[in-house]
């Protein structure tokens, strides 16, 4: 099992910390977030249909017409048939949030976790991710760091951006801390 032992680094939104950096891996803390999630049942391009599912929502697809301010990343459930989840901002919750006018449009709320992540550029596929998902499974065996072996892409840039993307890939992880 890891042991955190170092100083602590806020991500430039406050959604993490890292905890420490191991090989190329991220080793991250993340604070409780709420999410909008979707899962077409488009399987010809789901992906495309559930961003535009998502990006419906945000851009008044609710009930109250609210604009949403959009967030990166958007999140990519690999294990979960690549089933899309966008952030809220933090003024959202459960109780204040505009509801959808498509039912299928669900939210989520996840607690503190830990993750490994390892990030990496240029546009995304399922061959680049996979190799990606070794790359970090190796180091995390390596140092002996247990995961549950569900693993998460990050999209930080719009598909039109050509130059400088970043993508991630992320897995949870257990992790003992020593204050």
């Amino acid at each position: 099992m890891l042991s955190i032992n170092s100083q602590e680094l806020s991500s430039p939104d406050d959604t993490y910390v890292v905890l420490n950096t191991i090989d190329k891996v991220e080793i991250r803390e993340y604070r409780p977030l709420f999410f909008a999630s979707y899962h077409g049942n488009n399987t010809a391009n789901p992906p495309n249909s559930s961003f535009r599912v998502l990006a419906e929502y945000i851009f008044g697809g609710n009930e109250e017409k609210e604009t949403i301010a959009m967030t990166s990343p958007v999140v990519i459930k690999l294990f979960e048939n690549r089933k899309m989840l966008f952030r809220m901002p933090g003024k959202y919750n459960e109780q204040n949030i505009p509801q959808p006018n498509n039912a299928d449009v669900k939210f989520i709320s996840t607690k503190s976790i830990q993750k490994a992540v390892i990030k990496y550029g240029g546009h995304t596929n399922e061959m680049k991710e996979e190799k990606q998902i070794k790359i970090l499974k190796n180091i995390l065996d390596k140092y002996n760091i247990q995961h549950n072996n569900q693993f998460e892409l990050f999209v930080y840039d719009p598909p039109y951006k050509i130059f400088n993307r970043r993508n991630e890939i992320s897995v949870n992880i257990v992790i003992e801390k020593n204050d």
